[in-house]
């Protein structure tokens, strides 16, 4: 006795694996400069259980695009595999899988498709079963509230969209027991792509890589001298240079060096270079004080500084409240003329997706420009050796017009330094930058 058709059918399809993929990008065209930043896959069974998970963010080799919507920042990149190092992994979960599903997921496909074009691998023209489509056209977000699905992490992580796009497959495939059989991919010739063994990197662990102290202190520490005294006329050079090598929130290789032989060569103690950087976290601490409150933007900022010179972020209250201290003990005035700023009569450019408010409105790059030039300074919409400053909302970005500064020796400011130098009271985004 045979059984019914769709009974079969059901039953076949319980064999079928189902690829789940989300991914981040730098912008929405695949056929011009945009990249993938993140890729998040979901294995699953059509009865909802996950058979593997994959998830990695992806070095594009140019600026991240809208961090204010995925929320990945140039540092978060800096040590993540490139796509052709991970090509071989997604290759693999594309290869195992008999359905590939994800919400929107045409658009995850063309860019899955010319990221392996750029590294000469063609991919067949595989169908896809889009949520999006079969839910209503809505948000991903908005399709789970309709399906009383409750939607774990953040939107706008890959495996996290991945995640959550899988539990709304299955409450379709639930209302609807012959969908994956009607999307089912027939026998594809998949490319045999060679795997790297390249070791993924999720936002957290950048993130928390990112936090870690840096190498250069313990080395400073290492060849400071531990029976001098301390040479207090030379601290004022030392912390002048910390100022510039920190201009642009980055800390290279070339400067890490720079900073260890010139503590060397002063005859800095260990204590004295501790005492330096404290100095340094001070001075910037009271200048965000000096209007009365520490904004969000003035607070992560010096939380950056704090991490690249070795303290933990758990000082800063302290150093905040030694900074008032000092400020309360002296009748304090501020510059608010932006016009009479440092950077007065400079060249100056920006890159990158700015990440500040100016009373509650995201700046845009007109409004940046609009108020530099306010500030007196010249705009300029490109990188020439003739270029002063090159403003970047991510000291990493790998923008070409940072590549460009970079070679051109041209002095690099983020944006944080940049608005607090020509006195602009800016704010966080909305987001936050995590």
């Amino acid at each position: 006795m045979s059984l019914p058709q769709t009974k079969m059918s059901v039953m076949r399809q319980e064999a079928l694996p189902i690829a789940v993929i989300d991914l981040e990008t730098t912008g929405l065209s695949p056929w011009r400069h945009d990249r993938v930043v993140e890729i998040g896959v979901v294995l699953m069974s059509p009865s909802g259980v996950v058979l593997e998970e994959y998830e990695t963010l992806i070095n594009p080799m140019r600026d991240v695009g809208p961090t204010r919507i995925h929320g990945i920042t140039a540092t978060d990149i800096l040590s993540a595999p490139l796509f052709e190092d991970v090509a071989g992994d997604v290759a693999e979960l594309l290869a195992k899988a008999s359905v590939v599903a994800g919400h929107n997921i045409s658009f995850d496909r063309n860019f899955l498709l010319e990221e392996f074009a750029r590294i000469d691998v063609e991919l067949p023209e595989f169908g896809v079963l889009c949520t999006c489509r079969l839910s209503g056209r809505s948000s991903l977000q908005a399709c789970c509230e309709q399906f009383g699905i409750a939607f774990e992490g953040r939107p706008h992580r890959a495996l996290d969209d991945a995640r959550a796009t899988a539990r709304l497959l299955s409450r379709l495939i639930e209302d609807h027991p012959l969908l994956l059989a009607e999307h089912a991919l027939p026998k594809l010739a998949w490319p045999a792509v060679k795997r790297k063994n390249a070791k993924p990197l999720t936002r957290d662990l950048a993130r928390k890589m990112a936090a870690s102290p840096p190498t250069f202190v313990q080395r400073l520490v290492a060849r400071s001298h531990r029976d001098v005294e301390e040479i207090p006329e030379n601290e004022l050079a030392y912390l002048t240079l910390i100022d510039r090598v920190l201009e642009d929130r980055v800390i290279d290789q070339a400067e890490e060096q720079t900073l260890v032989e010139a503590a060397a060569r002063w005859g800095f103690s260990q204590q004295s270079v501790r005492k330096a950087h404290r100095n340094y976290l001070l001075s910037l601490a009271a200048h965000a004080l000096a209007d009365g409150s520490v904004s969000s933007v003035e607070r992560s900022d010096l939380l950056q500084v704090a991490t690249l010179l070795g303290h933990d972020p758990s000082e800063l209250d302290s150093i905040l409240a030694a900074a008032e201290r000092q400020l309360n003990s002296v009748q304090v005035t501020t510059q608010k003329d932006g016009l009479h700023n440092e950077l007065h009569g400079l060249s100056v450019c920006f890159t990158g997706e700015l990440l500040s408010n100016l009373n509650g409105q995201a700046i845009t790059r007109e409004m940046a420009e609009a108020l530099a030039a306010k500030s007196g300074l010249t705009v300029s919409r490109g990188v020439t050796k003739k270029l002063d400053l090159l403003v970047v909302a991510d000291p990493n970005t790998q923008s070409t017009k940072a590549r460009k500064a970079r070679e051109y020796g041209t002095r690099i400011l983020a944006e944080d330094v940049f608005w607090r130098t020509i006195g602009v009271p800016v704010e966080s985004y909305g987001g936050g930058r995590a």
